[in-house]
């Protein structure tokens, strides 16, 4: 691709810049807070880190967009390493005053992505950079965003070869799969904490896009640019038996003091329990939170050992019991 892409048609994108901005309430700030403290966390400054319900680019950046959109934490559950320390904290979520607002903000920045993604070929890393000054001043901390569009493996032995690489996380196949589950895809993601993709290096090329969108006489917002990577920071393997799939995901995480975090909608019963002699976080949906969440079981654990979190969910119309679930799970760990 170019070096420098500058493209706009989306009329979604278009609409929602020409929305009015509230007047009554000025949630800027707030935003802003959540993403300084997504920055720290990202950093290691702080506790905690969040995830997402969809299969990204990231490694420590686990539901980043929940740090956008206004929640605040309730009910929780913890895992302790030996000394005591809190590695692992499930939390269930409430929307706050602001999460209107910042799910404008939300919706936006989702169109930019996907329009991004369209320009993309597979294996395919960029930065890009919006030129508005209403998305900026909500995210401020990190105006140069990433996007990658993923190859995908069509087996267990050529993601394996990709993870050695790249040293990517290990991705242990299960050493139980119910009947008729088969390996389905699998796909490797480049670090988000290492090499040009990282957050001191998107600080970098700040200046030149808004240089970029400076000069440019044709109005244009978006600025894209390729970025090399070679470090692997998460991946994730399917298995699927016609509607019903098994999605494992693993990212690196070095050691440091912060938690892993990850937070779901009321709606969501979690527990603590150990499988494979491994302790861990079980999720499960009820029908009303099924379309929020979008699956129906889900583990969650970190290997301390390996600085790996992994997490594994089905699909929401998934036909496997709970017991079955947990098996699978169970049989990942050595």
């Amino acid at each position: 691709m170019q070096k420098a892409k500058a493209t706009l048609q989306d009329e979604t994108i278009k609409e929602l810049f020409i929305q009015e901005e509230p007047d009554t309430v000025d949630v800027r700030q707030s935003v802003m807070d959540r993403v300084r403290e997504l920055h720290e966390r990202r950093s290691g400054k702080k506790t905690v880190r969040h995830r997402t319900g969809t299969i990204v680019m990231i490694t420590c950046l686990i539901l980043v967009l929940t740090s956008l959109t206004g929640y605040a934490a309730s009910r929780y559950v913890q895992i302790l390493n030996s000394k005591g320390e809190v590695i692992v904290e499930t939390k269930e979520i409430r929307e706050d005053k602001y999460t209107p607002h910042a799910k404008t903000f939300e919706k936006l920045l989702s169109a930019y992505k996907e329009h991004v993604q369209t320009q993309l070929k597979p294996g395919e890393l960029v930065a890009y950079y919006v030129h508005d000054e209403t998305l900026n001043a909500y995210d401020k901390f990190n105006k140069v965003k990433t996007e990658y569009k993923p190859l995908v493996y069509s087996s267990y032995a050529e993601l394996k070869q990709q993870l050695e690489i790249t040293a990517g996380p290990l991705l242990p196949e299960p050493q139980y799969l119910p009947k008729g589950f088969a390996f389905a895809a699998g796909k490797v993601f480049p670090s988000m904490t290492e090499g040009e993709a990282s957050l001191d290096q998107l600080k970098k090329l700040e200046p030149e896009f808004i240089r970029m969108a400076e000069s440019s006489s044709n109005g244009t917002k978006l600025f894209i640019k390729p970025l090399s990577w070679n470090k692997a920071g998460s991946a994730n393997v399917s298995y699927a038996k016609g509607e019903d799939t098994i999605n494992i995901n693993a990212f690196v995480r070095k050691k440091h003091l912060s938690s892993v975090v990850s937070m779901h909608p009321h709606g969501v019963f979690f527990e603590k329990l150990t499988a494979g002699g491994q302790e861990m976080v079980y999720m499960e949906a009820e029908a009303e939170a099924v379309d929020k969440v979008n699956y129906k079981h889900k583990l969650e654990w970190l290997d301390e050992d390996a600085e790996v979190f992994y997490s594994v969910y089905d699909n929401p119309g998934s036909t496997l019991s709970k017991s079955e679930f947990i098996r699978i799970a169970g049989s990942m760990v050595k």
